[in-house]
């Protein structure tokens, strides 16, 4: 049983919305719509050498075409590294505050262990006092 869940049960809980990964995919599709258009591009310039206008369109129709084809993939692979991203923060915080809540234990068992020493030591003065007090 993890301490930390039991102790804050209300704790970070990420949100697995697709929102929260709409940067990420945003920047992965322009990412792969920009290699996309490269390799269009290497492939077009072999093809044709006069018609500059037709190669212009062919690459903006390839630039397009892979823009709707690849946004669904692009949004679904964002939204499962966003959860898993958030489900890793999640996992350390709840590291840490583990190992925060084992040490403010093993300083109150010192404390307590401390607190009893200084009880026996006051009871053996105490009881030293009273002996030698009896004797005078």
């Amino acid at each position: 049983m993890n301490i930390a869940a039991t102790l804050f049960p209300r704790s970070y809980n990420p949100s697995t919305k697709p929102e929260n990964a709409r940067g990420l995919a945003a920047l992965l599709l322009a990412a792969s719509v920009a290699a996309l258009a490269v390799v269009a591009d290497q492939l077009i310039e072999t093809w044709l050498d006069d018609h500059l206008f037709l190669a212009w369109v062919a690459l903006w129709a390839v630039v397009f075409a892979g823009s709707l084809l690849l946004t669904g993939t692009v949004r679904r692979m964002s939204a499962r590294a966003v959860a898993r991203l958030d489900q890793w923060a999640a996992r350390r915080a709840q590291a840490r505050a583990a190992a925060r809540l084992l040490a403010i234990e093993k300083r109150a068992v010192q404390s307590a262990a401390k607190a009893s020493s200084a009880a026996q030591r006051l009871a053996k003065a105490s009881q030293a006092l009273d002996s030698h007090l009896f004797y005078i």
